[in-house]
């Protein structure tokens, strides 16, 4: 790109800012906000607002605080005074979620940078499009062709118990750390790949060289650290054509865009390439294979061949929904695996509970045609369930989303909103108008004392064990709007929910129990620290002692946990 173009880009996009600024500056001068009398933090500063804050990877004590100290609705700013809220109330959540969500969509920050990373897929989608898409897509995901996926899931967790064997080098007395968040990771990728693409991305046994590998893993972090940066993307989607905004992107002189740009072309080459193989020449009827519909993807180009000429999806379409549903399930359910693991290893009571129902499962015979428990069986376990749901709960890989409002709407609240000023009476229900941006703050509401009780921050998968299942524990509580586990907003709800929510049980489940009958998990001495990176991931935090003699911070990505066999140690 000559210098020419690139200047006058970046003229128009200062040019585009500076009126977005005047326009905000005149309607609060001549307009009253219906949000100013709301209780929330000042600005860390006036150009981004309280955005460092909320999208910093320290920033998980940021969001709590948030709702400990103002509240279920808070507001928040954004860039140059932009008035945000942020939202744990249970009954506003399940207007914007459920009863209203017609006036309430994603971001086009979030739609605009999905589209230009998957391609268009569920996440870059709105409307009537992601309508017809999610029409198409969700019925891969029933019981029945889950349950067909279960020894999938079990032979490749098998693999996983091997390769931690060799990696732990397990022998009698063995105290050999391994980082089971890499393992996670990497069984995570393997599962999804396999079963939904019928493709092996990495078969466990060396070390993962795999680019998509790299590219999935690194997406996640990489993305969060231009989150400021993100929030133009709309600005951008508007100049030019596809192919100039292309080339702007090639010329951006930001390494962090670069990285994004050759991950997301990895991963749309490598969809392209498996779903070409998966299709014949005629990119319409499915080609034929010994084993049959495995996966998920033969399953979806079958169903798209039937349907209707305007249900039908093109084939950029079904690459971008492959390439969400590999990122979407890998990253989560690792991030899901690693929290489970290590807090079955700090709580050895309720670890020795679960491994106990697992090897009475397993002794009363309720096994499959290879030995492990059959699906039924699975998803029958009390206390495997009671532990995937409390952890999931409290821990939710994804802790917040954002919506923007497209419509004003009053929204109830279940408990009053308290003004920042004295003599203002408290607020029955907020009137969010057209155009606010919303955080909803999913962990926060998955943690709330009037749902859950007073014990909703402590981790106690005994709360869903029988007489003591969450249902019971608040009779007159109000009831949240997510499709899992008593309205829990872990997967979301309403037409933004998690498709494969399904899936993603049966597979944590098959990994979990799979593991448990080969192994016991405990801590090290090192210092967790669970980050923030819109998905949640762990790391170790260690003092030591520079060239200069002064302790010294370092960090570094991993989740050390002793791994013991469990025979071994019996």
């Amino acid at each position: 790109m000559t210098l020419p173009i690139y200047n006058a880009v970046v003229y128009s996009v200062l040019i585009t800012v500076s009126l977005i600024i005047c326009q905000r500056l005149l309607r609060r001068f001549f307009t009253p906000s219906p949000l100013q009398h709301l209780p929330g933090p000042r600005p860390e500063s006036w150009f981004k607002g309280n955005l460092g804050q909320l999208f910093n990877s320290k920033g998980l004590r940021y969001h709590h605080d948030l709702v400990e100290r103002y509240g279920g609705v808070v507001k928040v700013y954004g860039f140059f005074g932009d008035e945000q809220l942020y939202i744990s109330d249970p009954s506003a959540l399940y207007s914007i979620i459920l009863k209203d969500q017609d006036a309430f969509d994603e971001t086009r920050v979030f739609i605009e940078t999905n589209k230009i990373i998957f391609g268009e897929g569920l996440v870059a989608t709105t409307g009537g499009h992601h309508k017809r898409q999610r029409k198409l897509v969700t019925p891969i995901f029933s019981s029945a062709n889950i349950r067909k996926l279960t020894p999938a899931f079990y032979e490749i967790a098998h693999k996983l118990v091997d390769a931690l064997s060799k990696d732990a080098n397990i022998s009698r007395g063995s105290e050999n750390p391994v980082d089971v968040a890499s393992w996670m990771s990497r069984v995570a990728l393997e599962s999804v790949g396999q079963t939904v693409l019928g493709y092996s991305f990495d078969p466990l046994q060396t070390p993962s060289s795999n680019p998509y590998t790299s590219a999935v893993r690194e997406l996640i972090p990489t993305l969060f650290s231009l989150s400021l940066l993100r929030q133009f993307a709309p600005f951008l989607a508007n100049l030019g054509s596809p192919s100039f905004r292309r080339t702007l992107v090639e010329h951006t002189p930001i390494k962090a865009v670069q990285k994004v740009k050759n991950m997301s072309d990895v991963m749309y080459n490598t969809a392209r390439s498996i779903l070409r193989q998966k299709t014949a020449e005629d990119g319409d009827s499915v080609s034929t294979t010994e084993t049959g519909d495995k996966d998920l993807l033969e399953i979806l180009v079958k169903e798209n061949s039937k349907a209707l000429h305007g249900d039908k999806l093109s084939e950029d379409e079904i690459i971008g929904q492959m390439t969400v549903l590999i990122f979407g399930a890998q990253d989560t359910t690792s991030s899901a695996l690693s929290r489970l693991l290590y807090m079955l290893s700090t709580h050895p009571e309720v670890q020795g509970k679960l491994q106990a129902e697992i090897m009475e499962a397993r002794n009363a015979g309720n096994l499959d045609e290879n030995g492990d428990l059959d699906y039924d069986t699975l998803m029958s376990l009390p206390w495997l369930d009671a532990v995937l749901k409390e952890t999931l709960r409290l821990y939710p890989p994804v802790p917040f989303v954002r919506r923007t409002a497209t419509k004003t709407r009053r929204v109830p609240l279940w408990q009053p909103a308290h003004s920042h000023r004295a003599l203002h009476a408290p607020m029955e229900s907020v009137v969010i108008p057209e155009g606010t941006t919303l955080f909803l703050g999913l962990a926060a509401a998955n943690r709330s004392e009037d749902i859950w009780g007073p014990d909703a921050k402590k981790w106690k998968p005994a709360r869903w064990i029988g007489s003591h299942t969450a249902s019971s524990t608040m009779k007159d509580a109000p009831r949240l709007p997510g499709i899992y586990g008593n309205g829990m907003l872990t997967f979301l709800g309403g037409e933004r929910s998690c498709v494969g929510y399904k899936f993603a049980q049966v597979e944590i489940k098959s990994i979990l129990v799979t593991l448990l009958s080969s192994f016991e998990f405990s801590p090290t001495p090192d210092h967790v620290v669970w980050n923030l990176s819109q998905i949640i991931s762990p790391s170790i935090r260690k003092e030591i002692v520079g060239s200069t003699g002064a302790r010294e911070v370092h960090e570094q990505q991993g989740l050390p946990l002793v791994v013991r066999s469990i025979i071994e140690t019996s």
